[in-house]
């Protein structure tokens, strides 16, 4: 990427289908991602992805740029290279040889590098399986392994099953022990909260004395202890990122953040409120923050918001075409807009481009109001989409615009939104994929097929506000 040239923040190569792979709900040529699993060395982040039956791996040196290198697993002619059904894994690094732990068939398998581009699968595979007794076998995946410096033995999470609970309470983070990463011994479940059918993805981060679990049931979910061995408690905020729209699977260290990048789900028919589908683009990679009440809070990444100002200013252009629909606006101060009416007011941006990375901070003058962003909207506001924040109820929700406001939901979430001081906001939105950020701590995640055009606009409703710092930047739609 070129400074001042636009560009997707969103991570989707283009290409030809690999053998036997067929993109099912995108157009072409663009390579479906699924799962992934950065890796960082030696100032690369490697990232592998999931996009069955191989595992995809990308490199970067900038967390922007990506260098296609070569698959990791993929179909052979033996039966331990037999794997049609690949799934989330763990790269190891051990005496300078790196372990890749993965999923084949819902077994655990292994290969091995020198380089991290050429692998050689595990003669011995599968290395780990269910055993009907303890665990699942037929639901027994997602290894992560880490050495337990307390026990002095290699541990493995597991997303797996119980057989002792019904089928939709069953999901558990299983356990696994080994001294030599080869031979294995199954344990009890780290934990079995008898809440779900799934707890894919595990992994554990320890962050200042404390042990954090991460797990998926469907969207990204944790619990907290004080101990790698639990108990295993709630937060105030479980969840990181969006139900459905987003999978966050596994973030990865580069010594001195833990980075992840989600994958966005697209739908059957390319309709914004129709049924989820695995696999899609990458989205806005993003980097956690770990708050002494046990929440992990999440901003794009560092290396995404100094590409994002580095591109055009659009901003000043489109406040000065504003058009104020409703009520009266000051729009004097560079970057500021300010609604004067009581009961609010629409101003729109008619100049704004479709695909756009938009950040300001929204300053609410009393708690019962709302704040909208309305987004590829026409002038009758009729058509388009609408992000709603109100201080109240601490929700934020990105729904399609209609007459009544009665449009289903197609994101929500809780936040804290403060009063009398500004909240941030940043948007990402190029072509059918939207993501939001609030206070740079929770992210909201859609796809918005149905408009691909429109305006900008900000509104408040039942009080006066401002939106300030107000950053505009246009974004190349990858085509999709």
């Amino acid at each position: 990427m070129r400074d001042l040239e636009p560009f997707s923040p969103f991570f989707w190569p283009t290409g030809p289908a690999l053998p036997g792979i067929k993109p099912v709900f995108e157009k072409p040529p663009f390579v479906l991602l699924g799962d992934t699993m950065p890796f960082f060395h030696q100032g690369v982040c490697h990232l592998f992805v999931c996009h069955p039956p191989v595992i995809l791996h990308y490199a970067s040196r900038d967390l922007l740029n990506w260098q296609e290198r070569p698959l990791v697993v993929k179909q052979g002619p033996t039966s331990a290279d037999d794997v049609h059904w690949c799934a989330t894994g763990t790269v190891v690094p051990n005496n300078g040889r790196f372990l890749f732990f993965y999923t084949g068939n819902q077994n655990v398998c292994l290969a091995t590098s020198d380089d991290l581009d050429r692998w050689t699968k595990h003669p011995g595979n599968p290395v780990l399986t269910g055993d009907d007794t303890t665990y699942n076998r037929q639901y027994f995946r997602d290894p992560y392994v880490f050495f337990n410096r307390a026990e002095g033995l290699w541990w493995m999470l597991l997303g797996t099953q119980t057989m002792s609970k019904p089928a939709t309470r069953s999901g558990c983070v299983g356990l696994a022990k080994s001294s030599d990463l080869i031979h294995w011994k199954l344990c009890a479940p780290l934990w079995a909260p008898g809440i779900g059918i799934s707890c894919d993805c595990p992994q554990m981060i320890e962050h200042e004395g404390r042990y954090f679990v991460l797990y998926l049931h469907r969207n990204a979910r944790y619990r907290v202890a004080d101990s790698p061995s639990g108990p295993f408690e709630r937060p105030p905020v479980r969840n990181i990122g969006t139900s459905w729209a987003i999978t966050l699977s596994r973030p990865g260290f580069d010594g001195k953040r833990w980075i992840a990048w989600p994958f966005i789900c697209p739908t059957t028919d390319e309709t914004d409120l129709g049924p989820w589908h695995y696999a899609g683009p990458l989205g806005v990679g993003r980097q956690y923050t770990f708050t002494s009440e046990g929440v992990i809070s999440e901003r794009p990444l560092d290396e995404v918001i100094q590409a994002m100002q580095r591109l055009p200013e659009q901003s000043h252009s489109a406040l000065a075409g504003a058009v104020p629909l409703v009520g009266k606006w000051d729009t004097s101060q560079s970057g500021r807009a300010r609604s004067l009416n009581g009961s609010g007011g629409t101003l729109l941006m008619p100049s704004t481009p479709a695909d756009i990375y938009f950040e300001a901070k929204v300053s609410f003058d009393r708690p019962d109001m709302d704040a909208h962003v309305l987004l590829r909207v026409d002038e009758e506001l009729l058509k388009g989409y609408q992000i709603t924040l109100h201080p109240r109820t601490q929700q934020v929700s990105i729904r399609l615009v209609s007459l009544a406001d009665v449009e289903r939901v197609m994101a929500y979430r809780s936040a804290r939104l403060r009063v009398g001081e500004p909240n941030r906001l940043r948007v990402f939105l190029c072509g059918s994929v939207m993501e939001l950020f609030v206070n740079d701590e929770i992210s909201l995640t859609t796809r918005a097929y149905q408009h691909r055009s429109g305006a900008l606009g900000l509104e408040f409703r039942d009080g006066t506000g401002e939106f300030s710092d107000l950053t505009i930047r246009e974004l190349r739609n990858s085509g999709d």
